[in-house]
């Protein structure tokens, strides 16, 4: 359980910034830059660690 609160806890140190990095972008741009920054930053390594986890798994369970 500990490591869950670990993963919860890097998570937020990294959600943080990433978001009001993603709101400067946007500012000073267009919105829809900010939202392409928003998917590249946020949305593409959760994608990417979701589908490691899914390969991990299936490894492991043959």
């Amino acid at each position: 359980m500990g490591f869950l609160y670990l993963a919860f806890f890097a998570a937020f140190l990294y959600l943080v910034p990433v978001a009001l990095l993603c709101r400067k972008i946007a500012i000073k741009t267009t919105a829809k830059m900010g939202w392409t920054m928003a998917f590249l930053l946020i949305v593409f390594p959760v994608v990417l660690l979701v589908i490691g986890g899914v390969v991990d798994a299936r490894g492991a369970a043959s």
